[in-house]
């Protein structure tokens, strides 16, 4: 049984979030793209931990009003969904999501979940309801304005089919 804590990122201890980037970083500092972005601060944190408390998997969630076909839209962007090694191939990060979805669109009132990600994991996250979108995804840097290169999905709560032309994150990626 997964244990699930939500936790402001903010207020994690420090060493918290330290082991939470380290393992990110192995899970995805080898792809270029991810190297040379800099990246939103994550205002969310949702861990699963197991029956001795220890770290199965987590993710971590940016709230934010994008602009699809330049009209504003409140999101959930997922960021960072990870399980740790020891827990593969248990379907614990699909137990998170489909645990914590919810929290987005109620509490949080986002219209949208959103994330991007590499084309190896569209199917996994097609398995769970998202959609692939051929939107133009607009984003900031520190040198200007970007276009993400790799995937876009969106979760849409009802499963209504989405697809906007134009989505500009208004801010740094997740």
């Amino acid at each position: 049984m997964l244990a699930i804590e939500r936790h402001r990122h903010h207020d994690l201890p420090q060493a918290r979030r330290e082991q939470l980037r380290a393992l990110a970083g192995e899970a995805f500092d080898r792809f270029p793209i991810v190297r040379e972005t800099r990246w939103a601060t994550p205002d969310w944190t949702f861990l699963g931990t197991d029956d001795r408390g220890e770290l199965a998997c987590f993710y971590h969630l940016v709230e934010r009003v994008v602009r699809m076909d330049g009209q504003p839209v409140a999101v959930a962007g997922l960021h960072n969904l990870i399980t740790t090694q020891p827990y593969r191939g248990r379907g614990l990060a699909s137990e998170l999501l489909a645990a914590t979805g919810q929290v987005w669109f109620s509490a949080m009132a986002a219209r949208y979940g959103l994330l991007l990600c590499a084309g190896a994991l569209v199917p996994f996250y097609e398995r769970l309801g998202w959609q692939r979108v051929s939107a133009e995804v607009r984003f900031e840097q520190p040198g200007g304005m970007r276009t993400w290169t790799a995937e876009c999905m969106l979760l849409d709560p009802a499963g209504d089919a989405v697809d906007p032309a134009v989505v500009d994150l208004c801010g740094l990626p997740w």
